[in-house]
Order: structure tokens, then C-alpha cells, then sequence
């Protein structure tokens, strides 16, 4: 891996794309000039920047990115490679990497990785049994890790240091290790709920050890209870999801999309099915609102195949809502699909999912420019919902009728079909009376 000056990055783009200096020149700016930001011997405008990141089809981003950045980023690969070592075991291969990644941080002289690489190298000694080289690696790294406020690589050091003590049988240095974890973790609330289990846990080990029975049981179920509410993922998932839903009252859909997706995501851990399909019909819904319906089909159409696979009666719920995603593209042919497939799913009773397939019906007739029978079907609907007495659902109705009139130049039945939809609200109090 290299890090490139910011000439060198356009001298690279140029040459990938067989620019010759003229060509990237244009008309903007003569070939010399381009030549001397090549070289490092002249810095271009932000203008001139803008032009050249347009011109070679990248990223103004890329090219401002400063060398320490590049170097923080190369260092951070190898560092994930060489813990991902670590953890197999890999310990001699995990040291090649930590070499590497050393050698861009002191070129470069990043503090954070220099911790970093000490931090590490401290692991793979205690992978090897060398406690105390282990030891002093990581009491190294933590003196950086501390100046820099590094809050949660401080807790995680004193967890191993921790953990070191106690295989040394040094059971009041690692329950004061394990207190130093605590007391940093609850200052800065680190938000790390497995790592503030794990120092309970540990806590709790340690007094025990040193015989303070009563410590160890008060962390013992602090431990118990920290684990029990991470095992808990289904009651997690719930808080997420309503906070998602809190959100999209408030019209904040992106966090709403954020907080259901990551419930969803914990549901479907769990494979609770009912929630995996309730939260991807909501997302569905979330999407239509925001006219991303490529998005939105994705959603109901998992929503759909959960729901038909489990028998689940919600499923006309999720029709309806791909139907509503058909008459809003105008796509005829699928809408007339989908109805069918309501109409297949309807069950003796469900008399709310009929009206619903009545309205939505009509709206595609309407698409179609069938205007008697889109008539036909909302009186079918009118009908229907005043044999069932629903005063609310009669109200709704006669003032979608009221308003087909009106669009079609029936002034005296839209009276008629208005006037009875604002009585019908009246009665159940969705209206007061002037």
C-alpha cells in the first residue's frame, strides 16, 4: 500500500484514464501549470481542484484527503487483519501485520496507532503465556490510550490487565483493574453492553477470590441481569421499534428507517417471524411515502412471502399495500394480479378487507378510465358498509363517491353523497357542528 501526494493522485487518475496533460488541461488551464501540481511544486485553487476531480471523474473528497489520512486508514487495515490473527491464533502471521501498520504510524506519527500496535502486541504475548511482557505492553499503550481520551481502548486495557492478574493470582490488583474498567465505562458511558458484562462479571470473580462473599454475589447479579437483557434480543427489538415508530411521528423518517431496520435486524436473529414480517411491511410503508417504490416492493414483497408461508391473516394487509404500490406506478396489468390475489384471500367475515378491495377496485377502474364501473363498485362498497352499520366507514365512503361526482360534472348527486358522508362524521364525533 502507498500513500499518494495530492499531485501523484492526479497524476495516477490521469495516466489510468490516457489523459495526456492537454487533455486534462482543456481550456481551463495551461499543461505547465497541470505539470507543476503533478510535481508538488504549485497548489491548485479550490476551483481548479473542482475542475480537475470533474474532469478525471472522481471525488474532490479523494483528492484532499491529507497523507496522515491515508495513513491512519492503512494502519487500521492492519490492524483489523492482524487482531483477526490474533483470535485464530495466527500469532506470527498477526506480528507481520502489527509491522506493517507500525511502520506507517511512526512515519506518519500517529499517536492512536502507535497505542494501537502496542495494544495488540500486548495480546499476542498473552496468547503466548508472557504475562508480564504482556503486561508492560499494555500499561504502555494505556498511557497514550489515557492522554488521548480514548475511552473505551482504556477500558478494554484494563479488562486484559485484568485478566493477566487474575491468571498471576494478583486478586486485589485485578479487582482494582476491573474497578478502573467500571468507574471509566460509567463516566464516559461507553454504550458497550457485552463489555460491561464481561467487568461484572469479572468483579465478581475477584471478590470472590478475595472472600468478600457479599460484593461478589451484588456483581454476581449485576452480571446475570446485564446478560439476561442482552440474551433478551426479542424485548431489545421491541424498544427499537418503538422508538422507530416515536420518529416517524415526528416526521423524522431517516431515523425511523434507521431504528426499524435494526430491530428488524434483531428479530430476524431470533427468527421471530410474525415481528420480521410486521417490521418489513412497515418499512414498505416508510418507502412508499418517501416515492422510493423499487425500495418498498423489496419490503412488501418479504413481508408477503413470510406472511403466506405462515397462513398469517395479515397477508391481505400486505396485498393491499403492494396494490396501493401498483396504482401508484399505474401498472395496470399488476394491479388487476394483485386484486385477484386479495380477492383469493378473502375469508367469510373479514368484511374490513372487502371494503378495502371495493376502494381499491374503484381506483383502478378509474386508471383505466372505466368510469361506470368504478361508480358500481364504490355504491357496491357504500352498500355493503351500511349493512354493516359502520357509520364511520359509511361516512368515508359517501364523501369519496361525493368527490367522484364532482370530478365527473355531477354537481347534484356530489351534493347529495357530501352532504351524507359530513352527517355520518357528525354522528361519530369526527366533526362538530358549527
Amino acid at each position: 500500500m502507498e500513500i499518494l501526494s495530492l499531485g501523484e493522485k492526479i497524476k495516477r487518475r490521469r495516466k489510468e484514464l490516457n489523459m495526456t496533460l492537454k487533455d486534462l488541461a482543456g481550456d481551463r488551464i495551461t499543461p505547465g501549470q497541470i505539470s507543476l501540481v503533478e510535481s508538488g511544486k504549485s497548489n491548485p485553487s479550490m476551483d481548479l481542484l473542482e475542475y480537475l476531480a470533474e474532469t478525471l471523474n472522481t471525488s474532490i473528497e479523494y483528492f484532499m484527503e491529507s497523507e496522515d489520512t491515508q495513513a491512519e486508514k492503512i494502519c487500521k487495515y492492519y490492524e483489523n487483519i492482524a487482531e483477526s490473527h490474533i483470535i485464530n491464533d495466527n500469532l506470527n502471521i498477526a506480528e507481520q501485520y502489527i509491522e506493517k501498520s507500525l511502520y506507517y504510524a511512526e512515519k506518519y506519527n500517529l499517536e492512536y496507532r502507535k497505542a494501537r500496535n502496542l495494544y495488540l502486541r500486548g495480546l499476542i504475548y498473552m496468547h503466548k503465556g508472557d504475562l508480564p511482557v504482556a503486561q508492560q505492553y499494555l500499561l504502555s499503550s494505556n498511557v497514550i490510550f489515557i492522554k488521548n481520551n480514548n475511552y473505551e481502548e482504556i477500558v478494554n486495557t484494563f479488562v486484559n490487565l485484568g485478566k493477566i492478574t487474575i491468571f498471576l493470582k494478583a486478586y486485589h490488583s485485578s479487582c482494582s483493574y476491573f474497578q478502573q474498567a467500571e468507574k471509566v465505562y460509567s463516566d464516559h458511558d461507553i454504550g458497550n453492553d457485552d463489555l460491561l458484562a464481561e467487568i461484572y462479571y469479572h468483579i465478581a470473580y475477584t471478590y470472590f477470590k478475595l472472600d468478600n462473599i457479599n460484593k461478589a454475589i451484588d456483581y454476581s447479579y449485576l452480571a446475570k441481569e446485564k446478560y439476561r437483557q442482552l440474551n433478551n434480543k426479542k424485548e431489545y427489538a421491541n424498544s427499537l421499534l418503538l422508538l422507530s415508530q416515536q420518529y416517524s411521528e415526528k416526521g423524522e423518517m431517516d431515523r425511523a428507517i434507521k431504528y426499524s431496520e435494526r430491530a428488524l435486524n434483531i428479530f430476524k436473529e431470533v427468527d421471530d417471524v410474525l415481528y420480521t414480517s410486521k417490521i418489513e411491511n412497515n418499512l414498505g410503508k416508510l418507502f412508499y411515502e418517501f416515492d422510493n417504490l423499487e425500495e418498498s416492493f423489496i419490503h412488501f414483497n418479504r413481508a408477503k412471502e413470510i406472511r403466506e408461508s405462515n397462513k398469517d391473516p395479515l397477508l391481505l394487509e400486505t396485498l393491499i399495500n403492494i396494490c396501493e404500490n401498483y396504482i401508484k406506478q399505474k401498472d395496470i396489468h399488476n394491479c388487476k394480479l394483485i386484486l385477484d390475489e386479495i380477492m383469493n384471500n378473502l375469508e367469510n367475515g373479514n368484511e374490513i378487507a372487502l371494503v378495502d378491495y371495493y376502494l381499491l377496485r374503484h381506483r383502478v377502474e378509474l386508471l383505466q378510465g372505466d368510469l361506470e364501473e368504478a361508480e358500481s363498485t364504490l355504491l357496491m362498497a357504500l352498500n355493503f358498509v351500511k349493512n354493516m352499520q359502520d357509520k364511520e366507514r359509511i361516512g368515508e365512503i359517501s364523501i369519496i363517491i361525493g368527490k367522484f361526482y364532482i370530478d365527473n360534472g355531477n354537481d347534484k348527486e356530489a351534493a347529495k353523497y357530501l352532504n351524507e358522508g359530513v352527517e355520518m362524521f357528525k354522528e361519530v364525533g369526527l366533526l362538530k357542528d358549527m
